[in-house]
């Protein structure tokens, strides 16, 4: 009865049920976005792959019929799994107990930012390669492969997860087996390889599709880093660590029994902690309980083989309890009640229980836009002028456009903050030039006080020469598109080198004068950037008029030319600039770097003045 209770709360933990309202926010956004272009059929770029949709559906399209079915399908998998686990495998009751209240600790890394379900992939895939090292049965081999085959068109990350834990997986048996492993090496590579390609070919439309994606989100991994590094508190990083040693505690403690075993585990979890730590400490806030859940989750795959006998018990029990209590301090300030809910599983069951009153649920959905907040809304006055006209939004949120029911354009990366390379914000800008839409609505804001135009550089520079502004409402701002460009390109007027701190001067000029910068790493940078993150760069912009302004930059975005004399810092400069006369209001004198960690980037760097050709 114990064995079947355990079961059952696991794989009410481990429900995968979601479904969600249309909101105002910038998570809302990209949730929104994602779903709105798999129905419409447009091809995007985000951090999630081409069936991310099938994670946070909504109902637009047949979307949400889609995604419930698949995630009933899911379900049933892992209830196949955890099944395996807990009747067949022979693991013994008191390392199910232990492994079922490690998994309800790891609980909120399934529900993370509107994603989830991938880790729960994961998890099950994770879980099936522990039960086949120690039980055997190539089918449980399979069947993890395939879920981790899968990944890539769910989400990156979880990817890049599940092969490093493959990977521990064949250094250690290559140290037990030795030349022998070179088989299994070779029909995991082979299994992955064709089951992704196989998905891959299913759910998109060509080769050229595939391979736009495949570019895309390696330059996603590639720009994460230094786009969305964000500090925290140093006592963080000391937790993490004290975690750590909590579960090489455990594993110490295994290896009284079996260093063999302690040494797959270790082997089999190091990549995975390593890119959880990457991924939950670059941008550190939300996104660290995402680390501290994972080191859960492994706690969770060696207490299903740990010794819990006697002497043992007595040793296990402890360190895990204190890794209970110094995980509250980093659950604590998110929301706790919603977490109690998570690890419990009665959120899984309010979801499941919703998703079978099907007509009920939908017409909850659909009403989620009525009761779209008024102050989020766009204005009366922007609306009349867009009427059924195409629309896209250069805003960091923009589901008021989907709550006035618009006819809604989205651009190939559907949020400007995450078009952070060159590559794609050229994407982006190559969109606007061929494809954009009579109107485009802005609100003047940015992730992380960037400057707007600088942060995606290339794609300001193409709204520019196309779009002149339309109407400055209360909130946002129409800029609609011209009929020719306003101008045809730039010419370089200037070529020079500056040492740190960078101090741009700008010539007086009643003219456009544009900039770009090219700063190369530092070793210590380099390293920096591959081990945590970059400092972050600000900028300090000076006004004729006295004003000064910081908001951050990305150096490695600057390659391409950001507006000098005229940079815009708020909404009505914004409008100004974007007029069809040529007198604006304020203009810039000088844009000078401040300390920001210079040591991460090289002393000297090349920059370039520039103005428009008619």
């Amino acid at each position: 009865m114990l064995r079947s209770f355990l079961f059952f709360y696991v794989l009410l933990v481990a429900c995968p049920i979601r479904y969600w309202p249309l909101e105002s926010g910038d998570d809302p956004t990209w949730r929104f976005a994602l779903n709105y272009a798999h129905a419409a059929g447009i091809e995007t770029i985000y951090t999630s792959g081409p069936l991310g949709y099938l994670m946070f559906p909504q109902h637009v399209g047949g979307n949400l019929a889609q995604a419930l079915l698949f995630q009933a399908a899911l379900w049933l998998t892992i209830a196949a799994i955890f099944a395996d686990v807990f009747f067949r495998a022979g693991f013994r009751v008191r390392n199910l107990a232990l492994f079922s209240f490690c998994f309800g600790l790891g609980a909120p890394i399934f529900w993370y930012n509107s994603f989830g379900v991938e880790n729960l992939m994961l998890a099950g895939a994770l879980v099936l390669i522990v039960t086949f090292h120690f039980r055997g049965a190539w089918p449980r081999y399979a069947a993890a492969l395939a879920l981790i085959g899968l990944l890539p068109l769910f989400n990156l990350s979880a990817a890049l997860i599940g092969a490093g834990a493959v990977a521990g997986f064949l250094v250690e048996r290559a140290l037990r087996v030795g030349r022998k492993v070179i088989l299994t090496a070779a029909m995991t590579a082979a299994a992955l390889a064709a089951v992704a390609a196989g998905a891959f070919f299913a759910v998109m439309p060509s080769v050229p599709a595939i391979r736009h994606f495949l570019r895309g989100s390696f330059e996603i991994i590639a720009g994460y880093t230094a786009a969305m590094s964000k500090p925290g508190p140093f006592w963080e990083f000391a937790l993490a660590l004290e975690v750590t040693g909590v579960l090489a505690t455990v594993l110490w403690i295994y290896s009284f029994h079996s260093q063999c075993e302690a040494r797959f585990y270790a082997l089999f979890l190091a990549i995975p902690l390593l890119v959880s730590f990457k991924h939950g400490f670059v941008r550190q806030d939300t996104h660290t309980i995402d680390f501290f859940c994972f080191v859960a989750l492994g706690l969770a795959l060696v207490s299903l083989t740990i010794s819990l006998s006697g002497k043992s018990a007595v040793r296990v029990l402890p360190p895990v309890i204190l890794f209970f209590i110094m995980c509250q301090p980093v659950v604590h300030p998110f929301d706790m009640p919603e977490v109690v809910l998570q690890a419990t599983g009665v959120q899984a069951a309010r979801n499941a229980w919703g998703a079978l009153r099907y007509d009920r649920m939908k017409q909850r959905l659909d009403s989620s836009v009525a009761a779209f907040p008024e102050d989020s809304r766009i204005e009366p006055e922007l609306l009349s002028l867009i009427g059924d006209s195409p629309v896209a939004s250069l805003s960091k949120s923009y589901t008021n456009l989907a709550a006035a029911r618009r006819n809604l354009t989205l651009y190939p990366v559907i949020e400007r903050y995450t078009a952070f390379t060159p590559y794609l914000d050229g994407l982006n800008a190559a969109w606007i030039c061929d494809k954009g839409p009579r109107f485009l609505v802005f609100d003047g804001r940015s992730i992380d006080g960037r400057d707007a135009w600088a942060e995606t550089p290339a794609m300001w520079l193409e709204i520019y020469r196309w779009y002149d502004t339309r109407l400055l409402g209360s909130r946002n701002l129409l800029l609609e598109r011209r009929v020719r460009p306003r101008f045809k390109s730039l010419e370089t007027i200037g070529r020079f080198r500056l040492a740190f701190p960078w101090d741009l001067r700008l010539p007086p000029s009643r003219g456009d004068v544009f900039w770009t910068m090219r700063c190369g790493y530092s070793t210590t940078g380099q390293i920096l950037k591959l081990l945590l993150r970059d400092p972050s760069a600000f900028i300090s912009v000076r006004e004729k008029s006295g004003a000064i302004r910081s908001t951050r930059v990305i150096p490695e975005m600057l390659v391409s030319p950001v507006l000098g004399n005229y940079l815009p810092g708020n909404l009505a400069q914004w409008a100004d600039l974007f007029q069809a006369s040529s007198d604006r209001g304020y203009s810039v004198s000088q844009i000078q770097f401040e300390d920001f960690g210079s040591v991460a980037y090289a002393p000297t760097c090349e920059a370039e003045l520039l103005r428009p050709l008619p």
